[in-house]
C-alpha cells in the first residue's frame, strides 16, 4: 500500500505528513502532558495545533480478561484513536504515548525518515523500537518477528479498517484465545501483522523515539512511588536520566 502524499506535506516539519497525530494522555497526568509539551517545544513543534492533539486515554475500573485495568485501558485508548482516524477518512495517524522523548537529532532525522517511508508501501511503521540504530541514513526495515513497544507507530489509512476490525475482535473473546484475546496493546498490534500476511510492517533503521523515565500506569509501581516521602527522590533520578539520554540519545 502506497501512502500518498501532496506538495503541502513538503514542508520541513515531519508531522505534516501524516493526517493526524494523536498523543495518549490520561488527564490525571498532567505531569506527563507538560513534559510531552516541552519535549515538542525543544524542536519548535506546537502542541497542540490543527493536525497534534492530545487524546483522553480511557481509564476503566475492570480489567475485563486484560492483564489488569490499566492495560485494558491502554488497549481501548489505542482502538479509541484508531478509530477516530478510520472515521475521519484519514490517510495516515501517528501514535504517540505520552511518555515520548525524541533523540538528539529527531527534526533532521525524522524528516529524512518520512520522505523515505513516502517511497515505498507499507502499512504500519515503527519509529520507536529497541532493535538500535543502523549506519546510514533512516531507511525502513521489514518487520519479522513480533514487537514489543508502541509508544510511537504510524498506520496507512487504507489498513485502519481492518486493523480496527480486528482489536474490536479481541475485544470480544476470551483470554488466551488462539486468534488473539485481551492483551497489551503492542502484542495485539503484532498478532495483527503475524495473522495478515499482506500487511507490511516496517521500523526505521534508526530508533528516532524512545520513552522518558516516568511513573508507570500499567504495571505494579516502584518502591519510589509507593512511598509519598520518597516522591522527591524518584522526582530527582528520572531527571538526572532523562538529562543523561538526552546527552547520548
Amino acid at each position: 500500500m502506497r501512502h500518498q502524499t501532496t506538495a503541502a506535506q513538503e514542508k520541513t516539519d515531519w508531522l505534516a505528513a501524516f493526517d493526524q497525530v494523536r498523543i495518549i494522555n490520561l488527564r490525571s497526568r498532567s505531569d506527563r502532558r507538560t513534559e510531552t509539551i516541552r519535549e515538542f517545544m525543544r524542536y519548535g513543534w506546537t502542541v497542540p495545533d490543527s493536525r497534534v492533539r492530545f487524546f483522553d486515554a480511557l481509564a476503566p475500573q475492570e480489567a475485563a480478561g486484560f492483564p489488569n485495568a490499566g492495560v485494558r485501558g491502554c488497549f481501548l485508548s489505542h482502538l479509541g484513536v484508531l478509530r477516530e482516524a478510520w472515521q475521519a477518512g484519514c490517510r495516515s495517524v501517528l501514535v504517540l504515548e505520552d511518555d515520548i522523548a525524541f533523540t538528539r537529532d529527531m527534526d533532521r532525522q525524522a524528516l529524512l525518515a518520512v520522505r523515505s517511508l513516502q517511497t515505498q508501501d507499507w502499512d504500519i511503521a515503527y519509529f520507536g523500537h529497541d532493535y538500535g540504530n543502523q549506519p546510514g541514513e533512516p531507511s525502513w526495515i521489514p518487520i519479522q518477528e513480533p514487537r514489543p513497544l508502541a509508544h510511537c507507530y504510524a498506520v496507512n489509512g487504507q489498513t485502519l479498517p481492518a486493523l480496527v476490525a480486528f482489536l474490536e475482535q479481541v475485544l470480544q473473546r476470551p483470554p488466551g484465545h488462539p486468534d488473539g484475546g485481551p492483551m497489551h496493546f503492542d502484542g495485539a498490534l503484532s498478532t495483527f501483522v503475524k495473522r495478515n500476511a499482506g500487511v507490511r510492517a516496517v521500523h526505521c533503521s534508526r530508533n528516532l523515539v524512545y520513552q522518558r523515565p516516568s511513573r508507570t500506569n500499567l504495571h505494579a509501581v516502584s518502591v519510589l512511588d509507593r512511598h509519598r516521602w520518597l516522591a522527591p527522590v524518584a522526582k530527582l533520578y528520572r531527571a538526572i536520566k532523562r538529562l543523561y539520554w538526552r546527552q547520548v540519545r
